[in-house]
């Protein structure tokens, strides 16, 4: 086999593989625009739950310093977490900022176990449901954009289209665990 040969051959597949790769990202990308329209509606609905509950926690930091005066710490920490969540755009900070609230309602959690008459304290206790009820949603719905995200990672890195993919856009998204929400055991 001449030189010229072998270069004709290794360009004619090379030229076959790319038209392969075109190919096989032209049919996937309506799928992968699907799916990334998905995972950005399950973020916004986080989001919008997160804010539901951020709307809450002066309210219920209130409630805790009427019953439980010496909480004053907890309840700034609490409201600092919640202004990080309220300010920021970047996915991660907030992310942060929500796990951190989820560590000091768990505080507050342990507070009414601890001390079981400020369920009671009707202030309190309208609060704090539905800060418990809001809390398990945004559990929920972070739980499904990480399992829509995981399924749009998994389409972006398919072989041989992920080689058009960011290219056109379409870049990994973070998923980020979920822990427990507080009212679950």
């Amino acid at each position: 086999m001449s030189v010229s040969r072998l270069i004709g051959f290794c360009f004619s597949f090379l030229l076959a593989f790319f038209l392969l790769a075109a190919i096989s990202f032209v049919l996937v990308r309506p799928t992968l625009k699907e799916v990334r329209s998905e995972v950005q509606n399950e973020w916004q609905t986080f989001l919008r739950e997160v804010r539901d509950r951020n709307d809450l926690l002066p309210g219920l930091v209130e409630a805790v310093r009427g019953f439980e005066p010496g909480q004053g710490k907890l309840a700034e920490k609490l409201l600092e977490a919640r202004l990080i969540s309220m300010r920021s755009t970047d996915p991660d900070a907030i992310v942060r900022s929500v796990d951190e609230i989820e560590q000091y309602l768990r505080r507050i959690e342990r507070l009414t176990q601890s001390n079981p008459d400020i369920v009671q304290y009707r202030p309190f206790a309208v609060y704090w449901d539905r800060v418990l009820k809001i809390s398990r949603r945004i559990s929920l719905t972070r739980m499904a954009y990480n399992s829509t995200g995981s399924q749009y990672n998994r389409l972006l890195s398919v072989f041989p289209q992920n080689l058009f993919t960011s290219i056109f856009g379409f870049v990994p998204i973070n998923n980020y665990p979920v822990i427990r929400a507080i009212g679950e055991d």
